[in-house]
C-alpha cells in the first residue's frame, strides 16, 4: 500500500540532490576551469519495470543517483599573465599530489620558492620529463606546451625548449571525481594529446562551463517537479484517509 508514497519520496529525494548540484554550479559560475555537475537517476518508468520484474514494487528503495561532470570546455578570457595557461582544445594539465596524479584545466599557475611550476595551492604541474623547473624571467610557452628560456638568444637558442607541459586526454565517459582545488581524479589510461590538436594558450584562463540561464531553467523545472510530487503525496494521503473513513462508516 505504501509503494506510491515510496516512489514519490524517492523522486523528491532526487529533486533535492539536483537542487544541491544546481546551487553548486551557480555558485561556481565564475570559478576558473569549473566543470558543471549533473545528477542522473534511473527513469521512473524503468524503475517501475525493474521493480515489477522482480515483484518488489512494494519494497522499492529510492533510485540510486549518480553525479556526472560536463566535460565541455568553457570560453577563454585573456589575462596577460605569462603563467596563466588554458587548453583551447581537448586535454588536461597533469598535476602531482599526495593522492597521485590528478588533472585540471584551472591554469592559474605560479612559480614556487624552488623554481617549480605549481598550482596556486603548491601542487607541482607535471611536464613530459617530470616536474617543471622554470627559467628566470617571463617564460615563453607555445601552443604545443613547450617552455622556452626568455634569456636565450633569439634564433637557434630558442629552438631548444627547457621543458614541455604534460597535457593528456582520456576516453569519453571516463569516470571523474573531484580531488579539490579544481583538480580531478580521472579513471582510465591517460594518453598525450596529439601535437596537432594541442592548443595551449599563454596569458589566458578557461572560464567555467556553467550557463546561468541554463541552470536557472533547470532550477525552475526541478522546483515544479518537486511541487508536483508533493501534490501527488498529499492527494494520495487524502484518498487513503477518505477510504479508511468510509470503511469505518460502513462497518
Amino acid at each position: 500500500m505504501n509503494e506510491i508514497l515510496s516512489l514519490v519520496l524517492g523522486s523528491m529525494q532526487s529533486d533535492v540532490s539536483r537542487l544541491e548540484r544546481i546551487g553548486m554550479n551557480i555558485t561556481n559560475a565564475s570559478t576558473t576551469g569549473y566543470k558543471r555537475e549533473i545528477v542522473a537517476a534511473m527513469p521512473f518508468a524503468a524503475r517501475m519495470g525493474a521493480a515489477a520484474a522482480v515483484g518488489a514494487v512494494g519494497t522499492a528503495e529510492p533510485a540510486p543517483l549518480s553525479v556526472h561532470f560536463d566535460p565541455r570546455p568553457g570560453t577563454l578570457k585573456a589575462t596577460g599573465q605569462s603563467l596563466d595557461l588554458a587548453v583551447g582544445g581537448p586535454g588536461w594539465f597533469e598535476v602531482a599530489s599526495d593522492q597521485g596524479a590528478t588533472y585540471t584545466r584551472q591554469g592559474n599557475f605560479r612559480v614556487d620558492a624552488r623554481g617549480r611550476l605549481v598550482t596556486q595551492q603548491g601542487h607541482p604541474v607535471m611536464g613530459t620529463a617530470g616536474e617543471i623547473q622554470m627559467p628566470a624571467g617571463q617564460a615563453v610557452i607555445d601552443a604545443s606546451g613547450r617552455i622556452f628560456d626568455p634569456a636565450a638568444p633569439a634564433g637557434a637558442g630558442r629552438a631548444q625548449a627547457v621543458a614541455q607541459l604534460k597535457v593528456v586526454q582520456f576516453e569519453g565517459g571516463a569516470p571523474m571525481d573531484r580531488a579539490g582545488d579544481g583538480r580531478f581524479r580521472i579513471g582510465g589510461d591517460a594518453a598525450a594529446v596529439p601535437e596537432s590538436l594541442l592548443q595551449v594558450q599563454q596569458g589566458f584562463l578557461e572560464n567555467s562551463n556553467v550557463s546561468h540561464m541554463h541552470e536557472m531553467v533547470r532550477l525552475m523545472e526541478t522546483m515544479r517537479h518537486m511541487e508536483t510530487m508533493q501534490k501527488v503525496a498529499i492527494g494520495y494521503d487524502d484518498m487513503l484517509a477518505t477510504s479508511i473513513r468510509k470503511l469505518g462508516e460502513g462497518s
